[in-house]
């Protein structure tokens, strides 16, 4: 099960305030951070090239999302 609070903010945003679609990147090592976007029913949707720059490097991320009709 995700966060209790995510899944608030998710459900709050899709279904109250009429969004259509919620997306988060995470680095390719964070499993934690992937693992809580899949709890959410969020699908991975790819990776992200040297999206971020960081300690003088660019890094990748992947990104995952959720539309509205897919929420549960």
């Amino acid at each position: 099960m995700p966060p209790r609070r995510l899944l608030l903010c998710c459900s709050s945003a899709l279904k109250q305030l009429d969004v259509h679609r919620i997306y988060a990147t995470c680095r390719p090592e964070n499993e934690a951070s992937a693992k809580v976007m899949k709890r959410l029913g969020m699908k991975r949707e790819g990776r992200i090239r040297e999206h971020l720059f960081f300690k003088g490097q660019f890094h990748d991320s992947e990104l995952y999302s959720i539309l509205r009709h897919e929420f549960k």
